[in-house]
Protein backbone atom coordinates (compact mmCIF):
# COMPACT_ATOMS: atom_id res chain seq x y z
CA UNK A 1 0.00 0.00 0.00
CA UNK A 2 1.25 3.61 -1.00
CA UNK A 3 -0.14 6.86 0.01
CA UNK A 4 -0.18 9.66 -2.42
CA UNK A 5 0.02 12.71 -0.10
CA UNK A 6 -0.53 15.71 -1.94
CA UNK A 7 -1.46 19.66 -0.37
CA UNK A 8 -5.50 18.54 -0.72
CA UNK A 9 -4.99 15.97 1.39
CA UNK A 10 -4.39 12.14 0.84
CA UNK A 11 -5.91 9.32 -1.75
CA UNK A 12 -4.94 5.48 -1.19
CA UNK A 13 -3.23 4.29 -4.07
CA UNK A 14 -3.80 0.20 -4.36
CA UNK A 15 -2.60 -2.03 -7.37
CA UNK A 16 -5.99 -4.33 -6.59
CA UNK A 17 -8.53 -4.03 -8.76
CA UNK A 18 -11.06 -3.55 -6.29
CA UNK A 19 -11.60 -2.93 -1.97
CA UNK A 20 -12.21 -6.33 -1.51
CA UNK A 21 -9.35 -7.84 -3.42
CA UNK A 22 -7.22 -5.29 -1.76
CA UNK A 23 -8.74 -6.51 1.68
CA UNK A 24 -8.07 -10.55 0.91
CA UNK A 25 -4.40 -9.63 0.38
CA UNK A 26 -2.58 -11.67 3.10
CA UNK A 27 0.63 -9.65 2.82
CA UNK A 28 -1.74 -6.40 3.59
CA UNK A 29 -0.47 -4.58 5.96
CA UNK A 30 -3.40 -2.07 5.85
CA UNK A 31 -5.84 -0.81 3.58
CA UNK A 32 -7.81 2.66 3.16
CA UNK A 33 -11.54 2.84 1.88
CA UNK A 34 -13.34 6.08 1.88
CA UNK A 35 -12.34 9.45 3.66
CA UNK A 36 -15.69 11.29 3.34
CA UNK A 37 -18.91 10.16 4.66
CA UNK A 38 -20.77 9.72 8.70
CA UNK A 39 -18.97 8.13 11.43
CA UNK A 40 -20.83 4.68 12.36
CA UNK A 41 -22.63 5.96 15.46
CA UNK A 42 -23.78 9.20 14.11
CA UNK A 43 -26.92 10.29 14.25
CA UNK A 44 -29.18 12.38 11.51
CA UNK A 45 -32.80 13.88 11.62
CA UNK A 46 -35.21 12.12 10.13
CA UNK A 47 -38.92 12.61 9.76
CA UNK A 48 -39.36 10.04 12.81
CA UNK A 49 -36.81 11.43 14.99
CA UNK A 50 -32.87 10.97 15.43
CA UNK A 51 -31.53 7.49 14.34
CA UNK A 52 -28.29 6.27 14.23
CA UNK A 53 -26.50 6.63 10.55
CA UNK A 54 -25.89 2.70 9.87
CA UNK A 55 -29.84 2.35 10.40
CA UNK A 56 -30.82 4.66 7.30
CA UNK A 57 -32.77 2.42 4.71
CA UNK A 58 -33.60 3.74 1.17
CA UNK A 59 -37.05 5.42 1.26
CA UNK A 60 -35.75 7.03 5.15
CA UNK A 61 -36.64 10.40 4.94
CA UNK A 62 -34.38 12.90 6.24
CA UNK A 63 -34.65 16.28 7.45
CA UNK A 64 -32.51 18.47 5.16
CA UNK A 65 -30.64 22.07 5.54
CA UNK A 66 -32.87 23.22 1.97
CA UNK A 67 -35.30 20.81 0.94
CA UNK A 68 -37.09 19.80 4.07
CA UNK A 69 -37.57 15.70 4.38
CA UNK A 70 -36.16 13.96 1.94
CA UNK A 71 -35.76 10.09 1.10
CA UNK A 72 -32.86 8.35 1.25
CA UNK A 73 -32.10 6.66 -2.59
CA UNK A 74 -29.55 4.35 -1.28
CA UNK A 75 -27.28 3.68 1.51
CA UNK A 76 -23.29 3.04 0.99
CA UNK A 77 -21.45 1.38 3.70
CA UNK A 78 -17.31 1.14 3.85
CA UNK A 79 -14.19 1.71 6.00
CA UNK A 80 -12.37 4.56 6.28
CA UNK A 81 -9.38 1.77 7.46
CA UNK A 82 -8.13 -0.98 8.84
CA UNK A 83 -5.52 -3.57 9.28
CA UNK A 84 -2.68 -4.45 11.22
CA UNK A 85 -0.52 -1.58 10.61
CA UNK A 86 -1.73 2.20 12.48
CA UNK A 87 -3.55 4.45 10.49
CA UNK A 88 -1.62 6.75 8.04
CA UNK A 89 -2.36 10.25 10.07
CA UNK A 90 -3.58 12.06 6.82
CA UNK A 91 -6.74 9.66 7.17
CA UNK A 92 -7.00 10.31 10.80
CA UNK A 93 -10.55 11.37 11.57
CA UNK A 94 -11.68 15.01 13.23
CA UNK A 95 -12.82 14.95 16.55
CA UNK A 96 -15.58 18.10 17.01
CA UNK A 97 -16.09 19.27 20.56
CA UNK A 98 -20.10 19.29 21.53
CA UNK A 99 -21.60 22.62 20.61
CA UNK A 100 -18.98 23.71 17.90
CA UNK A 101 -20.47 23.31 14.67
CA UNK A 102 -24.01 23.35 16.64
CA UNK A 103 -23.76 19.66 17.74
CA UNK A 104 -25.25 18.57 20.73
CA UNK A 105 -22.99 15.59 21.33
CA UNK A 106 -19.20 15.38 20.03
CA UNK A 107 -19.17 14.62 16.30
CA UNK A 108 -16.63 12.47 14.86
CA UNK A 109 -16.00 14.19 11.23
CA UNK A 110 -13.98 11.83 8.23
CA UNK A 111 -11.01 14.25 6.65
CA UNK A 112 -12.87 14.60 3.48
CA UNK A 113 -16.07 15.26 4.50
CA UNK A 114 -17.72 18.45 3.98
CA UNK A 115 -19.42 20.68 6.71
CA UNK A 116 -21.52 23.57 6.18
CA UNK A 117 -20.80 26.43 8.07
CA UNK A 118 -21.35 30.26 8.89
CA UNK A 119 -19.03 32.65 8.24
CA UNK A 120 -18.79 36.22 7.88
CA UNK A 121 -16.09 36.33 5.63
CA UNK A 122 -17.98 33.70 3.34
CA UNK A 123 -20.48 36.58 3.34
CA UNK A 124 -17.48 38.96 2.00
CA UNK A 125 -16.05 36.60 -0.39
CA UNK A 126 -19.45 34.65 -2.05
CA UNK A 127 -21.96 37.32 -1.32
CA UNK A 128 -23.42 34.44 0.92
CA UNK A 129 -22.88 32.96 4.41
CA UNK A 130 -22.73 29.63 3.93
CA UNK A 131 -20.04 27.42 2.75
CA UNK A 132 -19.16 23.99 2.19
CA UNK A 133 -15.66 23.18 3.94
CA UNK A 134 -14.04 19.80 3.87
CA UNK A 135 -13.36 18.75 7.54
CA UNK A 136 -9.48 18.64 7.26
CA UNK A 137 -9.31 22.26 6.83
CA UNK A 138 -11.06 22.49 10.47
CA UNK A 139 -8.09 21.20 12.27
CA UNK A 140 -7.17 23.41 15.19
CA UNK A 141 -10.14 25.66 14.91
CA UNK A 142 -12.29 25.53 17.61
CA UNK A 143 -10.58 22.68 19.52
CA UNK A 144 -11.59 20.63 16.52
CA UNK A 145 -8.62 18.04 16.21
CA UNK A 146 -7.12 14.38 14.77
CA UNK A 147 -8.13 11.11 16.51
CA UNK A 148 -5.83 8.51 16.09
CA UNK A 149 -7.71 5.24 15.29
CA UNK A 150 -6.89 2.42 17.52
CA UNK A 151 -4.68 0.05 16.33
CA UNK A 152 -6.27 -2.71 14.43
CA UNK A 153 -10.01 -0.72 14.48
CA UNK A 154 -11.88 -0.78 12.08
CA UNK A 155 -13.97 2.62 11.16
CA UNK A 156 -17.27 2.09 9.63
CA UNK A 157 -18.14 4.70 6.86
CA UNK A 158 -22.02 5.39 6.33
CA UNK A 159 -22.73 7.37 3.41
CA UNK A 160 -26.58 7.71 2.52
CA UNK A 161 -27.43 9.15 -1.38
CA UNK A 162 -30.18 11.31 -2.87
CA UNK A 163 -31.48 12.39 -5.61
CA UNK A 164 -29.59 16.33 -5.12
CA UNK A 165 -26.75 17.00 -2.60
CA UNK A 166 -28.11 17.82 0.31
CA UNK A 167 -27.15 19.25 3.58
CA UNK A 168 -28.11 17.04 6.61
CA UNK A 169 -28.35 17.80 10.55
CA UNK A 170 -26.08 15.39 12.62
CA UNK A 171 -25.95 14.92 15.97
CA UNK A 172 -27.88 18.34 16.79
CA UNK A 173 -27.41 21.17 14.57
CA UNK A 174 -24.41 20.34 12.43
CA UNK A 175 -24.91 20.45 9.11
CA UNK A 176 -23.32 17.98 6.78
CA UNK A 177 -23.03 17.70 3.34
CA UNK A 178 -24.52 14.43 1.59
CA UNK A 179 -24.13 13.67 -2.37
CA UNK A 180 -26.40 13.07 -4.85
CA UNK A 181 -26.79 9.66 -6.72
CA UNK A 182 -28.14 9.32 -10.41
CA UNK A 183 -31.15 7.53 -11.14
CA UNK A 184 -30.25 3.87 -11.69
CA UNK A 185 -26.24 4.68 -10.68
CA UNK A 186 -24.19 2.51 -8.44
CA UNK A 187 -20.05 3.08 -7.61
CA UNK A 188 -18.26 0.67 -5.99
CA UNK A 189 -17.35 2.18 -2.53
CA UNK A 190 -13.42 3.04 -3.86
CA UNK A 191 -15.04 5.38 -6.05
CA UNK A 192 -17.31 6.99 -3.51
CA UNK A 193 -14.78 10.10 -3.48
CA UNK A 194 -15.67 10.95 -7.28
CA UNK A 195 -19.66 11.90 -5.61
CA UNK A 196 -18.04 14.32 -3.05
CA UNK A 197 -15.96 15.82 -5.74
CA UNK A 198 -18.69 16.10 -8.21
CA UNK A 199 -21.36 17.36 -5.80
CA UNK A 200 -19.16 19.84 -3.95
CA UNK A 201 -18.20 21.29 -7.88
CA UNK A 202 -22.14 21.73 -7.68
CA UNK A 203 -23.58 23.53 -4.30
CA UNK A 204 -22.34 26.78 -3.01
CA UNK A 205 -19.13 28.05 -3.56
CA UNK A 206 -16.29 25.93 -2.72
CA UNK A 207 -13.37 28.10 -1.62
CA UNK A 208 -10.05 27.25 -2.93
CA UNK A 209 -7.49 25.61 -0.48
CA UNK A 210 -5.57 29.12 0.76
CA UNK A 211 -9.60 30.79 1.24
CA UNK A 212 -10.42 27.53 3.38
CA UNK A 213 -7.73 27.67 5.60
CA UNK A 214 -8.84 31.49 6.24
CA UNK A 215 -12.28 31.03 6.58
CA UNK A 216 -11.21 27.54 9.42
CA UNK A 217 -9.36 30.55 11.43
CA UNK A 218 -11.82 33.19 11.51
CA UNK A 219 -14.68 30.60 12.32
CA UNK A 220 -16.86 31.05 15.66
CA UNK A 221 -19.01 28.58 17.27
CA UNK A 222 -21.72 28.25 15.23
CA UNK A 223 -24.91 28.90 16.91
CA UNK A 224 -27.30 25.79 17.48
CA UNK A 225 -30.52 25.93 15.29
CA UNK A 226 -34.16 24.82 16.00
CA UNK A 227 -34.89 21.83 13.51
CA UNK A 228 -38.25 22.78 13.07
CA UNK A 229 -38.08 26.41 11.91
CA UNK A 230 -34.07 25.49 10.36
CA UNK A 231 -35.13 22.86 8.11
CA UNK A 232 -35.62 24.26 4.34
CA UNK A 233 -35.85 27.66 5.36
CA UNK A 234 -32.39 28.79 6.60
CA UNK A 235 -30.43 28.94 4.24
CA UNK A 236 -33.20 31.04 1.73
CA UNK A 237 -34.01 33.75 4.75
CA UNK A 238 -30.04 34.37 4.73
Amino acid sequence: MEFRIAFEGCQAVSGARDMRDACSARNMAGVAGIASGFAAGTEVATTLGWRRVEALEPGDRVLTFDHGSQPVRAVQRGFLWRGAAPCPEPLWPLLVPEGVLGNSAPLTLMPEQSVLVESDMAEDLYGDPFVLLPARYLEGALDIRRVAPALGMTVEVIVPLFDQPEIAFANGSALVFCPARGEGETLPLNRLGELQIVSDMDYGHPPAPREARRLAETLTDQRPMRLIESAGTARQAA
